[in-house]
C-alpha cells in the first residue's frame, strides 16, 4: 500500500476539516450554537467534506483496487460545493433577519417560530402563494444542477461494452457536469450581487460609514467560492483538470499535477470559505435579536379563524 500525494493531501484536509467539526461540536455542547440555525447546515457541509477526504485518503492508499472509492470521492466533492453555496446564502439571510430594519429578508421571508421543520422545508420550495420566495428558485435549480453532476459522474461507473460506448457516455457525462457546474457558478456570481446590495441597503438604513463586519466576511469569502466555481467549469472542459481524462492517472492513482490542482483550486477554496463563514460567529455577537414580525399577528389570527 502506497501513501502517495493523493493520500497525503487528503490526510491534511481531513485534519483541517476535523478541526472545524470539533469547533462546531463544542459550540453545540456549550449551548452557543442551536440545532435550528445556519451552523447546522455548515456542520452538514463539514461532515460531507470529512467523508470526501476519508474516501480520498482511502483511494490514495488502495489505488485502483477499489474504483468505487474514487467515484465516491468525486461525488462527495460535488455535494460539498453544493452545500457550501447554500451555506453562503443562509448566512446572508440570517444576517438580514437580525440587522435589516425590517428584520426580514427579500431572499426568503421569515416563518413563524413554531413552524414545524417539515413545513419549513416544504415552504422553502414554494413558488406561489404567500410563502413564495426567491430562494425557492435557487433550491430547484441547485438540486437539478447537483443531480446532473452526480448522474454524469456515475454514468461512467462499471464496465463498458466497448470503447465507442465509453466515449459516447464520456461526452454526455462531460456535458452534464459542465451544465451543472455552470448553474453553481451562476449562483456564486449572484451571491456577490446580493451581498453588495445588502451593503448598500445597510448603509442607507444606518446612514453611517462603518460597515458590518459580517458583511465584510461574506464579501471576503466570495473570491474563494468563485475560484471553486470556475475550477468546476474548467474540470469539465479542460483536460488537465478533468478526472475523466485518462492522462491524469498514473499506474498507482492520480498524477501529482492533478492532485495539486484539485486540492489548491477546489478543496482549499472550500475550506477557506467554510472557515470564513464560521468566523462570522464572532462578528455577529452584538447583532440585535429577531423581533416578532407585524405580519405574524395577522397570520396567527387567520389560522385561529380558520
Amino acid at each position: 500500500m502506497a501513501f502517495n500525494t493523493e493520500a497525503r493531501a487528503a490526510l491534511v484536509f481531513l485534519i483541517l476539516y476535523t478541526v472545524l467539526f470539533v469547533l462546531l461540536i463544542l459550540g453545540y455542547l456549550a449551548g452557543r450554537l442551536r440545532l435550528r440555525s445556519r451552523y447546522t447546515l455548515i456542520a452538514f457541509h463539514v461532515a460531507i467534506r470529512l467523508a470526501a477526504q476519508s474516501t480520498g485518503l482511502a483511494f490514495g492508499i488502495l489505488g485502483f483496487s477499489n474504483i468505487g472509492v474514487l467515484i465516491a470521492y468525486f461525488t462527495l466533492n460535488t455535494e460539498g460545493y453544493f452545500t457550501l453555496v447554500l451555506c453562503a446564502y443562509r448566512f446572508l439571510i440570517s444576517w438580514h433577519y437580525h440587522n435589516l430594519e425590517a428584520h426580514d429578508s427579500w431572499l426568503e421571508p421569515r416563518l413563524l417560530p413554531d413552524t414545524p421543520a417539515l413545513r419549513r422545508f416544504l415552504d422553502s420550495f414554494s413558488l406561489d402563494g404567500p410563502k413564495r420566495n426567491l430562494m425557492a428558485i435557487m433550491h430547484y435549480l441547485l438540486v437539478a444542477a447537483n443531480a446532473l453532476i452526480v448522474a454524469g459522474g456515475s454514468s461512467l461507473a462499471g464496465a463498458q461494452r466497448s470503447l465507442e460506448v465509453y466515449n459516447e457516455r464520456l461526452h454526455k457525462a462531460m456535458i452534464m457536469r459542465t451544465v451543472g457546474q455552470a448553474i453553481f457558478l451562476a449562483f456564486t456570481m449572484l451571491f456577490i450581487l446580493c451581498v453588495l446590495y445588502t451593503m448598500w441597503q445597510y448603509h442607507h438604513e444606518k446612514s453611517r460609514g462603518k460597515m458590518h463586519l459580517t458583511l465584510v466576511i461574506l464579501i471576503s469569502a466570495w473570491p474563494f467560492l468563485m475560484v471553486r466555481g470556475v475550477y468546476g467549469i474548467l474540470s469539465g472542459v479542460y483536460s488537465p483538470f478533468n478526472y475523466f481524462f485518462p492522462g491524469n492517472y498514473a499506474k498507482d492513482g492520480l498524477k501529482t499535477s492533478f492532485v495539486i490542482s484539485e486540492y489548491v483550486l477546489s478543496t482549499a477554496m472550500e475550506w477557506s470559505t467554510c472557515s470564513l463563514l464560521m468566523l462570522s460567529y464572532i462578528t455577529s455577537q452584538d447583532d440585535p435579536p429577531k423581533p416578532p414580525l407585524p405580519s405574524w399577528k395577522k397570520e396567527k389570527e387567520g389560522l385561529t379563524n380558520s
